[in-house]
């Protein structure tokens, strides 16, 4: 622990005296705003993969919104923006003036500093200038073209017992993680392939990648919105029947994130290997939009006998015979379609599908699958709104699954003055809504099912420098749930207060708790087990300093205490501390660095950390029991076409000699990973 200190030190005293040394950089790095945006998600749920909505993130701050030529749809899909503000910036442009700087966003009715900071990486003001839509001109179709190249290397270094056990019994391939993407994209066309290898799977040939993503696409091209032909993503409505592609759930941005901003068609990039459809799809018109499309697709899924599946998985994992097993077990085919009318009050709309299996889905013996999709076909339909009423914005969406299952929310966002903001929201998910492509809001992560509960978020700004914000959950699950085997409830808070002392100096402090039914075993004075209702605790404090010690060195430290107290249980703490380092010479080169110490007495009072990684790459790390983590990492970008990024991370833990379990076993106390990563853009 001492070294550890030392190497704090160390680092914050190298920051120091380099401060008078290093020329002034552009602070409002894109890079920096997504941080942000990224650690305002935090998600306590290290289940929920967010890979694709750090990829959307990205790729919207590489392809900005122009605020001074686009529509209201693509003004809200800009996180930050509801339907209100993207009508009053469409109305600024057009009565007042263009815009010549995104600073001057602020002078549009109902975007403050706060939410300026937040669009910032994803807006820009354009040149004014488009091409004559002259479709057989091929400048029309090639503006704005780019042709980028990703290739990626990751690896655990330490051997795992998955690599050491025979083919038959372990892994049939390297350790070697391997990712790589071409995509020629403009402003009207886009085409891509992306392959992949996860560690342990098998790559023989170059052509024979466990999983490849393709498409191509046709975009903003006069009244056919979007046209793709390959694999694609739907988000509609509020997400109770369709919606892939992630999106914030409850967090430190506590208003404007529960009302969902609608996507639609979307070409797909992402290395998920699941949470996508393939086929074809298009959106056709303006004010009035109809939206059709179809896939057929082969998906993985765990075969119960002959022609009985589970619900197909989203892990993409064929790494050993087993696994490789359920690689195309089972066949999904999809149709459905949308249609949606904008008028000056607001938009209302309708979406629905129709999707068959090749086998029958088994819904599980489990007392909490008792009413999960079981069948070959399943069905279901929506309608939502978002609607402007005076200084309110109003957001719903309706469904029901062909079980006869509905599942709803309402709610409400407005301005109450200039300096505070009110969300409002309730949702019900019948415990037999088997909305198995939605992902509506609510304490679970995925699925809309099972649960209903009321949310309700607060900011203020109480001065330009100091903001306060918080939420109040309140859920019950009237089925039982993972764990469970009676309907359960509980609810959960979170309070912050930010401060910008100046310029170069702004700290938080968070807390948050969640209280909720859980079960537990006991034995009774005869020595028979029984199961009980209890409640669980898990409560937060967190400290979090950000100072920048010159316009190319940025310090930051986070201080966090957990407090778990589970049903049935003693209670119990975890701590967490580290200190990092950013530092940006000039615009080639950044370097990133951090020291982590974490002690917890179980899982259950694990700590979180987002980390920054290779483009594209999401760290979320979930850290327990006692040790240190460290990590490097490096980005250079020697030409204005290439890009060069590599991470170094290590974790060693105090008390422990053999890490992980089964085939992921690792002996030893350490695990430590590389990753090496290179774009080029032309």
């Amino acid at each position: 622990m001492k070294r550890i200190l030392f190497i704090v030190g160390l680092i914050t005293s190298i920051a120091g005296n380099s401060a008078a040394q290093q020329p002034d950089t552009v602070r409002s790095d894109v890079r920096d705003d997504l941080e942000r945006a990224l650690e305002d998600f935090d998600p306590e749920d290290s289940e929920f993969n967010t890979e694709q909505f750090t990829q959307f993130l990205l790729e919207l701050s590489a392809n900005p919104v122009n605020i001074n030529a686009d529509g209201v749809d693509e003004l809200m899909q800009v996180p930050g923006i509801n339907l209100k503000q993207a009508r009053s910036i469409i109305d600024y442009r057009k009565n007042l003036k263009p815009f010549e700087s995104i600073d001057e966003l602020q002078e549009v009715p109902g975007i403050g500093r706060v939410t300026l900071e937040r669009v910032h990486p994803y807006v820009t003001v354009g040149t004014g200038a488009e091409l004559s839509k002259v479709y057989t001109d091929p400048r029309y179709w090639t503006s704005g073209g780019k042709f980028e190249v990703y290739s990626r290397y990751q690896q655990k270094l330490q051997k795992q017992e998955g690599y050491i056990r025979p083919d038959s019994t372990g892994f049939l391939g390297n350790p070697v993680k391997y990712y790589q993407r071409l995509r020629y994209r403009s402003n009207h066309i886009s085409a891509n392939l992306t392959q992949e290898k996860d560690a342990g799977e098998p790559l023989d040939r170059p052509t024979e990648f466990d999983y490849n993503s393709w498409h191509l696409a046709i975009t903003e091209n006069g009244k056919l919105q979007q046209l793709v032909v390959g694999d694609y993503n739907l988000s509609f409505g509020q997400g109770l029947v369709l919606w892939n592609g992630g999106a914030f759930g409850k967090g430190r941005e506590v208003t404007g994130t529960v009302a969902k901003s609608e996507r639609g068609i979307k070409p797909y990039t992402s290395s998920m290997e699941a949470n996508y459809f393939r086929g074809i799809a298009a959106t056709y018109g303006n004010k009035i939009r109809i939206t059709g499309f179809y896939s057929d697709q082969s998906r993985s899924a765990s075969v119960v006998n002959g022609d009985t599946t589970r619900f197909p998985s989203d892990d993409g994992m064929h790494r050993t015979l087993n696994e490789v097993a359920k690689k195309g077990s089972l066949n999904q085919t999809m149709y459905g379609g949308r249609f949606r009318a904008e008028f000056p009050f607001g938009f209302v709309g309708g979406s629905g599908y129709y999707a068959s299996f090749d086998k029958h889905i088994f819904q599980g013996s489990a007392i909490y699958n008792q009413y999960d999709f079981s069948g070959n076909n399943t069905s279901a339909l929506g309608i939502d709104y978002k609607l402007l009423l005076g200084p309110a914005l109003l957001f719903g969406e309706a469904a029901r699954t062909q079980n006869g299952g509905y599942g709803m929310i309402a709610g409400v966002e407005s301005t109450i003055t200039d300096d505070t903001e009110l969300t409002v929201a309730y949702r019900k998910y019948q415990k037999n809504f088997q909305a198995v492509y939605g992902a509506g809001f609510g304490e679970q992560s995925g699925e809309p099912q099972n649960e209903e509960g009321i949310y309700v978020g607060f900011r203020h700004e109480i001065s330009s420098r100091i903001q306060v914000s918080a939420y109040f959950d309140q859920f019950r699950f009237p089925a039982p749930r993972f764990g469970t085997h009676q309907p359960t409830q509980g609810y959960d808070w979170l309070g912050l207060i930010g401060v910008d002392l100046n310029e170069d100096l702004q700290f938080y402090i968070q807390g948050r708790s969640e209280i909720k039914d859980d079960e537990y075993e006991m034995v009774d004075s005869f020595g028979r087990k029984q199961r009980k209702l209890g409640r669980s605790h898990r409560a937060s404090l967190r400290t979090h300093f950000e100072y920048w010690v010159t316009p190319a060195i940025r310090l930051r430290n986070r201080v966090e205490v957990v407090q778990s107290h589970p049903a049935g249980a003693s209670r119990e703490y975890g701590y967490l501390l580290y200190q990092d380092i950013r530092y940006k010479p000039n615009r080639q080169w950044t370097f990133d660095a951090r020291i982590t110490m974490f002690e917890t007495e179980s899982y259950g009072s694990r700590v979180y950390q987002f980390e920054n990684d290779l483009l594209y790459v999401f760290s979320n790390s979930v850290l327990y029991d006692q040790g240190q983590r460290l990590y490097f990492l490096l980005n250079y970008e020697p030409f204005e076409f290439a890009e060069i990024w590599a991470k170094f991370g290590i974790t060693v833990f105090e008390n422990k000699q053999v890490l992980g379990s089964g085939l992921n076993e690792i002996e030893g106390n350490r695990r430590s990973d590389l990753g090496v990563q290179v774009r080029f853009v032309f």
